[in-house]
């Protein structure tokens, strides 16, 4: 079955700083992102990266008719009494409801929202298993880039970091890093 998931801003910058765009695009997997998520990386060469992608057609990128942005502006003012989304965050949350995607994303809200509203939902370390399973990506190197992710994003779930960091490496159980 082939994966088609729509990506937030945090996946692509994540992606981006670990110098692991290529390799994620190389994926068999159908990308999908939003325009608000393309304008909402502020970075030149960042934005320069991904909308590289776009241009050789492999990253598709949903933009909004004048109908499509007044159920978008609803939806953002309903989610964000609750939920505090952006309106980046929103885009593609409601893109995903709608399409039945899977959504990529490096947000802890965003991802408790999705997971609520039933919708698949990962962040980057399944990204990065998936590299590793496709070979995309050797042990070594997935586990270096997740101790360089976890300098740049502390956010994330630390015991799972660790845990492929000593599978990877094979480091027993008990021994730390």
């Amino acid at each position: 079955m082939k994966i088609i998931a729509i990506c937030d801003t945090n996946i692509f910058i994540d992606l981006i700083e670990i110098k692991l765009l290529d390799e994620f695009f190389a994926l068999p997997w159908e990308i999908h992102t939003t325009d608000m998520i393309i304008h909402e990386l502020n970075v030149a060469n960042q934005k320069k990266r991904v909308v590289d992608y776009q241009t050789r057609g492999v990253l598709r990128v949903k933009g909004y008719d004048m109908n499509e942005m007044l159920t978008l502006t609803k939806f953002y003012s309903l989610q964000r009494e609750t939920t505090k989304a952006s309106i980046q965050d929103c885009s593609v949350l409601l893109y995903t409801m709608e399409k039945g995607y899977t959504l990529l994303t490096g947000g802890i809200k965003l991802e408790e929202v999705a997971t609520n509203a039933g919708i698949d939902v990962h962040n980057i370390i399944y990204i990065i298993d998936k590299l590793v399973h496709m070979r995309l990506l050797s042990k070594e190197t997935a586990a270096y880039k997740l101790e360089e992710l976890i300098l740049l994003n502390p956010r994330l779930p630390m015991s799972e970091i660790e845990r492929r960091v000593k599978l990877w490496r094979g480091i027993k159980k008990g021994d730390s890093l």
